[in-house]
């Protein structure tokens, strides 16, 4: 949400980038996310009666400002002005962005969080089945072509297998699969 922000912020000339720096991304939702529309829809009474349950007894609902804002790019909760603002955003990703990890499956590292990022990801109804289990590839690339990623943590623009904790270094790496290393990916950044 962050890379998000920060191209809104750039975009409307609240802020600019020095020259000598070097943003990295990990996991934006540069289109948004259907976890948020998803969200929005069982608060409003739309998706299922279990999924309605469990978001009003969880306290998600009523959605707050910040769910709301990251409703899908021309999804059924965005509006104009944040469709506008996506494309502003994207814009100015796709000219700062020196390196990006997204991912294209939610299975993730081995972690306590894991089973909750393989359920949002057959769960939600996503636009695409690459997604971390929140982010969609699409929407993570950011208008980047998703063939300039690779799965060899070596390539600064680096697609996983990881969850959407996992793109935030929440469990470092895996041992042996390659599209499983954020912070291989990391180091080789430096």
């Amino acid at each position: 949400m962050g890379a998000l922000m920060l191209g809104g912020a750039i975009a409307s000339g609240k802020c600019s980038l020095s020259p000598s720096t070097t943003w990295i991304s990990t996991g934006a939702p540069m289109r948004g996310s259907m976890g948020s529309d998803y969200l929005q829809g069982s608060c409003d009474g739309v998706t299922n009666r279990v999924m309605e349950k469990l978001a009003n007894v969880t306290g998600r609902c009523p959605v707050s400002a910040a769910v709301r804002s990251l409703a899908y790019e021309h999804g059924d909760y965005a509006s104009v002005k944040l469709n506008r603002a996506y494309k502003e955003a994207q814009e100015v990703y796709r000219t700062h962005v020196k390196a990006a990890m997204c991912s294209y499956k939610h299975s993730g590292l081995i972690s306590s969080y894991q089973w909750q990022f393989w359920l949002l990801g057959k769960v939600v109804p996503h636009n695409s089945p690459q997604n971390d289990g929140m982010v969609e590839l699409h929407s993570c690339a950011g208008g980047f072509p998703e063939s300039r990623f690779d799965t060899n943590y070596r390539e600064p623009f680096y697609v996983t297998k990881l969850n959407h904790f996992d793109v935030a270094f929440q469990s470092g790496d895996a041992l042996l699969d390659e599209a499983k290393m954020p912070m291989k990916w990391f180091e080789c950044l430096l």
